[in-house]
């Protein structure tokens, strides 16, 4: 499905057509919102949409270029805004039947700091009931499909994000990732995902023991680089600060890395997860890439103690956390939410610090471990492709809290253990599997290490050229496009 509307997919040049007069950033906001309803009636990556909001947006900022006012650095550029942000007078339901559609009150720091830098929200992205899937199916508003393929699954639990922007509908997506929730989507929807280190965007609180973090979905490097590096802004009120100045993680995309010893770990961190041969496949090739690049590239090995926190996380951590959700109608939870639930109120509060305070101190053997002899790791992004839509929603409903659930555990393979140890992590779409789907490729690096990883993803991307494909589904003119891409055989 595609339509003849033009498409400008990239935010910087989006926002210099806007910034030099070229265009006017109505006419964005105008295309925007005809991509959405040429694409998301089947691709459904948005559940509200307040157009009028949108476009008085773009007439403001139109009214400040006329007026010879300063314009932020993306003043007019779309962006949608995953459901589970808080943005004052919008509804805030979280994919939630349990949640009523009562407009917020306040607006989360990093959809604040994005409207600041001058984007223009297109719409609330969809997400599965409290993010707590690597899917994207909500009791609320139903089912998020694959832009590369709609009986494929787009990932989660940032789903609508990432398929919003492989649909192109807009060029950039906030997210959010709490163990690989905005890397997998983007993976599967064949896009650039940044999961920061912990403490570089803002956040009011760090949520799941400083495990769940936000960042964007975008289709370059360049454009993440961009964007990631504006609003890593330092915080004075923050918990935890990574950083005294922001980062120009833009200025450095084309200095290359000096030679640098690349670790490759293909096998996942708990080893009862199989790991298809395809993914495997796809990091062995990035890492090739990389030594043909001049680096040298090492095997690694998982840790038992990475084995362990991927059993504290969903056990302990995200059920506890989870319970202190504010819920208007508990009752109408689906029941596997509530089951996982349950496991938060067999703990008392010695047993969540407990459980707290060895999370923390397997983090840092991970982390030593992992970064010992090496300045960087790659890995497959999951452990599976692309797998249908339904299938792990099904695993969960049948088998969740218990770790049961096979597509699901392969789907976190390797995102979660990055999370908790709170790592730096990017995803690349560098390869097509068989089918022609996208298989993602992730990069860790140690804690301020997210300029290292957009450098070497700039190499990767001049080298794969994913920035050039387009999935079946898409809104724009694909004129130009070439999805062949760097296929698995």
């Amino acid at each position: 499905m595609t339509t003849n509307l033009p498409s400008h997919m990239s935010v910087m040049d989006t926002a210099d057509r806007i910034r030099s007069g070229r265009e006017s950033a109505r006419s964005v906001a105008e295309r925007a919102l005809a991509r959405a309803d040429a694409v998301d009636p089947a691709v459904r990556s948005l559940v509200w949409r307040d157009d009028a909001a949108t476009l008085a947006a773009a007439d403001a900022v139109d009214g400040a270029r006329a007026a010879g006012a300063p314009l932020p650095p993306f003043a007019g550029v779309p962006v949608t805004v995953k459901d589970t942000f808080a943005v004052a007078g919008q509804p805030w339901t979280r994919g939630s039947l349990a949640v009523d559609e009562t407009p917020a009150t306040t607006t989360d720091l990093l959809p604040a700091a994005a409207f600041a830098a001058g984007f223009v929200q297109v719409g609330r992205a969809a997400t599965p009931e409290l993010a707590m899937t690597t899917s994207c199916e909500s009791p609320r508003s139903g089912t998020t499909h694959n832009p590369w393929d709609l009986d494929r699954s787009p990932g989660g639990s940032s789903g609508g994000s990432a398929a919003a922007v492989a649909a192109g509908i807009v060029p950039a997506a906030l997210a959010s990732d709490g163990g690989g929730s905005l890397r997998i989507p983007a993976a599967f929807c064949g896009v650039v995902g940044l999961k920061p280190g912990r403490g570089l965007l803002p956040q009011r609180v760090q949520g799941w023991e400083g495990g769940a973090t936000e960042g964007v979905v975008t289709r370059t490097v360049r454009d993440t680089a961009a964007v990631v590096g504006h609003l890593a802004a330092p915080d004075p009120l923050a918990w935890t600060r990574t950083a005294t100045a922001a980062p120009d993680y833009l200025a450095d995309l084309e200095r290359a890395p000096a030679p640098l010893r690349v670790g490759v770990l293909t096998r996942s961190w708990d080893a009862r997860i199989a790991v298809d041969a395809a993914c495997v496949a796809a990091a062995e090739d990035t890492a090739a890439v990389l030594r043909a690049a001049g680096h040298t590239v090492v095997g690694l090995g998982a840790t038992d103690e990475g084995a362990e926190l991927m059993e504290l996380y969903p056990s302990v951590v995200i059920p506890a956390w989870l319970r202190q959700v504010p819920l208007d109608r508990p009752e109408r939870l689906q029941p596997y939410i509530h089951r996982v639930m349950a496991q938060a109120d067999a703990l008392g509060a010695a047993d969540y610090v407990r459980a707290a305070v060895r999370v923390r101190a397997l983090a840092r053997e991970v982390t030593a471990d992992l970064f010992r002899d090496v300045d960087v790791v790659v890995t497959p992004t999951t452990a599976t492709r692309v797998p249908r839509v339904g299938v792990v929603l099904d695993e969960l409903r049948r088998h969740a809290p218990a770790r049961d659930a096979v597509v699901y555990e392969r789907t976190l393979a390797f995102t979660t253990v990055p999370s908790m140890i709170g790592v730096p992590a990017l995803t690349l779409p560098t390869h097509l599997d068989d089918d022609g789907l996208p298989l993602g490729t992730q990069l860790l690096a140690p804690q301020g290490g997210e300029g290292l990883l957009l450098r070497l993803g700039h190499v990767l991307e001049r080298h794969h050229a994913w920035d050039r494909r387009l999935p079946p589904h898409h809104a724009g003119d694909p004129a130009g496009a070439a999805p062949e891409g760097t296929r698995l055989r």
